[in-house]
């Protein structure tokens, strides 16, 4: 039978959930941002795109970015 964690074990898992959860609304944070960015960049008054292919340039390119952050925020863990 396993033994129950000790209390550093404890609040160290307690901390690793806390800091994933703030991960988790920051990255959210930040995607909607980028998006309203994009959106507001590439949207006309009449609220429609205005150069489709720029716009999906920019989309593709703040897609590699994110992704790119992801990868150093994992491998900095």
């Amino acid at each position: 039978m396993r033994e129950a964690p000790t209390e550093d074990q404890a609040k160290a898992i307690e901390r690793f959930v806390r800091d994933e959860a703030e991960l988790e609304v920051r990255i959210d944070a930040e995607a909607r941002a980028t998006a309203h960015a994009l959106i507001q960049g590439y949207c006309g008054p009449d609220h429609r795109i205005m150069s489709m292919s720029d716009f999906y340039s920019a989309l593709v390119q703040a897609l590699k970015e994110a992704r790119a952050q992801g990868q150093t925020d994992a491998s900095g863990s």
